[in-house]
């Protein structure tokens, strides 16, 4: 059946890029249409991305010592131009500081950074080798609907692209369409509202990020070396060596006018360190979406990816890994219902169960997501304490860094009584939030495994109830 499918993707990212080469594999007829430029694809830095989501879609990550080694790895050809999509300098293991300095901690970070650009590149490439048509300068603006208004009802036949050179614009009809174009959800949120997944992020859901890359002052005697700063202006501070010449640094914080600059804190972070050169290579930032998922990423005719899927860590922002495994998800569940004929919620639903249960990655980052928004207003102080007392222990940081929740057990519970009796409004403040993350983690496996509209609405009914009853912890906290 694959040859009766008709496939447009719009927005080339990871996820889409992934979810594109794989469906032109299998020979579906699949055309992805991208706003932007070729040479300008993907964030202007590098990025840490997890090594199970490269090897999962076939990038096989380095060897992991001190330096990063393997046909992937950046170097220069013959003619002087840069290959590879890794930087050389490896993280086997990151030093987490709290946010006072006072503590450290050794996270096994599994992680390898990426040149987010040159992997940007590498994916297009290969979504058009598969035989995937890549079109940039066409941005998609609009999807033609059909159908009723609910989940189960409504279905998308396809899309209208705008020709952002000639600023023309024509309705293509299509089997399936993905929606990759970022946490702007351009085509999900213009599904009706009474599907229940067409709401738009809001601002408490996305944190803000500045990074930059500056050449290394080698001459210069400074013992700052790699780490990760958690919890520090209610986000976190890094600086990583990417290799001998370079160095990338930065910082997140809430999205909230209360919150600093995050320029500003790197900025003053590098004014201390003579290591770090004035000299900027790359860099940029923004908003970074650090929310929770819309309870259904398929659709009639429809899935939703990246981004647009709120497929980041949310104690990280880091989100190119699971864009990347959502775009291998929902390829496997396209063509899986074009064997059956179908387009439908029911054929397409596999992506919805791969996600949130099978890998648990759904249920993963949704309990994440409930303790941060309970325990981000921690102070400083509260959190230097946690790593002092190693009720933030070497493990559970290694856990959420790497985007799982740790469900607790009772030697754990016991000695975060034992290490926290001195602060009982803190110890109250953490109990609320690991007892919501628990319950929501174990509501999300209870996930429906097929699509049954109102085993879907309850399961939905419950979820807003569970992260409702996260923010009003939070308010009273």
């Amino acid at each position: 059946m694959t040859d009766k499918f008709k496939v447009i993707v719009a927005g080339a990212g990871p996820g889409g890029c992934i979810f594109a080469r794989d469906l032109a594999t299998a020979g579906f007829d699949v055309t992805v249409f991208e706003k932007g430029d070729y040479e300008t694809i993907g964030h202007n830095w590098s990025d840490a991305m997890e090594r199970s989501a490269l090897e999962a879609t076939g990038f096989p990550a380095p060897f992991e010592g001190a330096v990063n080694t393997g046909p992937l790895v950046k170097s220069t050809d013959a003619e002087g131009n840069p290959t590879g999509i890794y930087e050389q300098h490896a993280y086997p293991y990151m030093e987490v500081w709290a946010p006072d300095y006072s503590s450290r901690k050794a996270v096994n970070f599994r992680y390898v950074t990426t040149d987010r650009r040159a992997l940007g590149k590498l994916l297009v490439d290969q979504a058009r080798q598969a035989g995937a048509q890549v079109m940039f300068h066409h941005e998609v603006v609009d999807v033609l609907l059909s159908g009723g208004n609910s989940l189960g009802d409504v279905e998308v036949t396809g899309v209208v692209v705008k020709d952002i050179e000639t600023g023309e614009t024509q309705s293509i009809q299509a089997d399936i369409v993905a929606d990759d174009t970022g946490f702007h959800a351009v085509l999900r949120t213009k599904l009706p509202a009474s599907t229940g997944i067409a709401d738009k992020f809001s601002d408490d859901e996305f944190g803000m990020v500045h990074r930059t890359v500056r050449k290394r002052n080698k001459n210069a005697i400074d013992p700052v070396a790699d780490h990760y700063r958690y919890g520090y202006q209610t986000g976190y501070q890094w600086i990583q060596y990417l290799n001998e010449d370079e160095i990338d640094t930065g910082a997140g914080v809430r999205h909230d006018p209360k919150s600093p600059n995050p320029k500003d804190i790197v900025e003053e972070f590098i004014s201390r360190h003579p290591s770090i050169s004035d000299e900027i290579i790359r860099g940029g930032g923004g908003l970074c979406l650090v929310g929770r998922s819309p309870a259904s990423l398929v659709a009639k005719g429809f899935v939703v990816i990246g981004d647009a899927a709120a497929q980041t860590i949310p104690m990280t922002g880091c989100g190119a890994g699971g864009a990347m495994m959502g775009g291998k998800f929902a390829a496997e569940a396209v063509i899986s219902a074009a064997s059956k004929g179908k387009n439908d919620c029911e054929a397409l639903w596999e992506y919805n169960r791969k996600w949130f249960v099978d890998s648990r990655r759904g249920a993963n980052y949704a309990a994440l997501t409930a303790l941060r928004n309970i325990l981000q207003d921690l102070t400083h102080d509260d959190i230097s304490f946690l790593f002092r007392k190693d009720i933030l222990s070497d493990a559970m940081l290694t856990d959420s860094i790497n985007g799982l929740f740790t469900l607790p057990d009772l030697p754990t519970m016991a000695k975060t009584l034992a290490g926290g009796i001195t602060r009982p409004s803190l110890l109250l403040k953490l109990n609320a939030a690991t007892t919501a993350g628990t319950k929501i983690f174990k509501h999300y496996l209870a996930y429906p495994k097929t699509w049954d509209a109102a085993q879907f609405a309850a399961w939905k009914l419950k979820t807003d109830r569970l992260f409702a009853a996260t923010i009003s912890k939070k308010a009273a906290a």
